[in-house]
């Protein structure tokens, strides 16, 4: 399946998210690494700034869930995307005059997580009008692979983000600043030109937000399949993205490579994530995604507790390029069973649900990353989160509700 056979919907769907990934993309190398060397934090206060991010989708994302559900999702993504891109442009006006401090990274940070809050369950909503056929109509097979589509997109993007990154230490922070922003804005247009003008959801206007976001909860909650996905998705945040987020960048650093070798190591990563997004677009994901995920988790413990042996600098990368494709295989899997056990009119709420537990516990394990690798080496850190994955998959394999889920039919 090339790229021009995709519909025009879907081609403006996925330039959107590729724009949107790759802001992300230099995000996820610039933050990090202006806190490190710019301004010399140490881990604990790394932790705080990753978290920064992070912390907003406690407080947030379920709001922007139900936003998505009762206006149209396009035109909040855009102005989700706006938003970001002025974040950017204010950290760039302020970086001209004095180099920041922790208190303006922490601002900066909690600024980029609002914005986000309200981006992803929107974005992410997109996915059922993108994977609309001729009638009108979306099927399971059909959104498996828009969801696919949609992950090869967002891991290229980001691949792309981080390639640019990785010229900090030649381009300095200005010109990066003014890419993240210009790319967003492009984003903007591009998930904007997917509004529709009819109401998607009726979700009366008499309902006040928290009483929409109690019921996309007890819509996931009802559900065995999506409670358990959820909670293993809260585990994996906690203990996978919260020990990504701190322990590799001081990993980097203690490898003594630079910019380039922190970018390198995410590349590597990014570079797994697309490898295995391509294989599931031409191979597809199986009728019986829970099973994959569980193997996911085992394949994640096994990769922590290599990485905690201390790899060489080329062997950390080939590590870190394994545990993206392990990543992307679990996200895939993931998300196109949320996008399609999720009712239609609570759909934005089931996935900032989803996300809420994903990047909200990332928050709270980013903080317990960085104050176990305050006082202990980040080996350490990465050998205890390898050891829990275990104990996490024996449990939740013997549970079975997500184990016996079957999804891929042809059915609308």
């Amino acid at each position: 399946m090339s790229f021009p056979a995709l519909s025009a919907k879907l081609q403006k769907f996925l330039l959107g998210y590729t724009g949107t990934s790759l802001a992300t993309g230099l995000q996820v190398i610039l933050l990090p690494w202006i806190a490190v060397t710019v301004v010399d934090l140490p881990a604990l206060h790394l932790g705080w700034v990753q978290a920064s991010v992070l912390l907003p989708n406690l407080f947030f994302l379920l709001f922007g869930g139900a936003l998505a559900d009762r206006r149209d999702a396009a035109g909040v993504a855009a102005l989700a995307c706006i938003g970001l891109a002025f974040c950017h442009l204010a950290l760039l006006l302020y970086f001209s005059y004095r180099i920041p401090n922790l208190a303006v990274l922490l601002l900066y940070g909690i600024s980029l997580g609002i914005c986000t809050a309200f981006l992803q369950p929107a974005r992410d909503n997109l996915v059922q009008r993108s994977a609309r056929d001729r009638d009108g109509h979306a099927t399971e097979r059909g959104v498996q692979k828009t969801v696919t589509w949609m992950m090869l997109a967002q891991y290229g993007g980001q691949a792309l983000g981080m390639l640019l990154a990785s010229r900090f230490d030649y381009w300095g922070l200005r010109p990066l600043l003014i890419l993240q922003a210009s790319v967003l804005v492009v984003a903007a247009a591009f998930l904007f030109s997917l509004r529709e003008s009819r109401p998607v959801v009726a979700n009366g206007p008499q309902k006040l937000p928290l009483v929409l976001i109690r019921e996309g909860l007890v819509q996931a909650w009802q559900r065995p399949v999506l409670r358990e996905l959820v909670i293993l998705m809260a585990f994996n945040g906690f203990v996978h993205i919260g020990v990504f987020l701190v322990a590799l960048p001081l990993l980097a650093e203690d490898y003594g490579r630079g910019a380039s070798y922190y970018a390198t190591l995410q590349l590597g990563f990014i570079g797994g994530t697309v490898a295995a997004t391509a294989t599931m677009l031409r191979r597809g994901q199986g009728t019986r995604p829970g099973r994959g995920i569980l193997m996911c988790l085992l394949y994640s413990a096994a990769l922590l507790v290599a990485i905690s042996f201390g790899p060489t600098p080329f062997g950390l990368i080939l590590l870190c390029a394994c545990w993206g494709g392990v990543a992307a295989a679990s996200a895939a899997l993931g998300r196109a069973v949320v996008q399609v056990l999720a009712p239609d009119a609570y759909r934005s709420r089931i996935i900032s649900i989803y996300q809420l537990a994903l990047f909200g516990s990332a928050a709270l394990g980013a903080l317990a990353a960085g104050a176990v690798s305050e006082y202990a080496a980040p080996l350490t850190t990465l050998l205890w989160a390898g050891i829990l994955s275990l104990v996490a998959f024996v449990l939740v394999s013997a549970n079975g509700a997500l184990r016996r889920v079957e999804i891929g039919g042809d059915q609308h």
